[in-house]
Parts: structure tokens; sequence; C-alpha cells
């Protein structure tokens, strides 16, 4: 019997379960190590626990949002690779130039994302 390691550790953030569950269940069936969190609080907070190499997160969310999240994480992992995706673009632009400006955008991705997408952006990035 083979022993396989797990791969690298993935985090997404998103406040829709669906799509944060989604998302980790794609990146385990192709290796990864995934974990979920539901908003941008508890993203800190895993990271603080856990090194992860990249970190899948939705900008727009209740509470601590994607960017403030990022800036949090950037304190804590500063090594770790972040995406930020929404399906908010006209709400989220704002916050999207802010993050260029700030030079924390790594990639970013719209809702809906496609499989292959997320894959392709987790093997560039770990």
């Amino acid at each position: 019997m083979i022993d396989r390691k797990p791969g690298p550790k993935i985090l997404v953030v998103d406040d829709e379960e669906t799509v944060g569950i989604g998302m980790s269940e794609i990146l385990k069936d192709e290796g990864f190590e995934a974990a979920y969190a539901v908003n941008g609080r508890d993203a800190v907070e895993a990271v603080k626990d856990k090194s992860y190499s990249l970190i899948f997160m939705d900008i727009i969310m209740p509470g601590m949002n994607g960017l403030e999240a990022y800036r949090a994480i950037r304190k804590i992992r500063p090594t770790a690779k972040v995406i930020l995706f929404t399906g908010y673009f006209r709400d989220a632009e704002e916050a999207i130039l802010q993050g260029i400006k700030e030079g924390m955008i790594d990639e970013f991705i719209r809702k809906p994302y496609f499989a292959e997408e997320i894959i392709r952006y987790a093997r560039k990035y770990t």
C-alpha cells in the first residue's frame, strides 16, 4: 500500500458555505490539504495554528472583509500567497484597486470560477 503524503496546505475563506466547501473539496481531490473558514476572523485564527502556503479569500464578507483579513494574515505569515476572489465586482472594485495599490493581490478570480482555474492557481503558488 502506498502511503501518500498530504499535499501543500491551502485555506479557502468564503462566507458562502457552498463555495468554501466546494473549493476545498476540489483541492482535496487534487491531493492538496485544504481547509475552509467562513469569515476573515476565522481565517486569521487558522493561519496562527497552521502554515498555509496558499489562501483563496473572498473579498466581500461581513465583519472583516478579505483585504482586512489579508493584511492581518500577512503579518502572521508573510510568505503565504493570497488569491482574492468575488462575485460582486462592482461592490469590490474599490477594494480590488486598494489591494493592487498596496501590492497585496497575487491573483484575482471572479466568481463563478472554474475548477480548472482553482487547480491551476493552486499548483502555481504551492
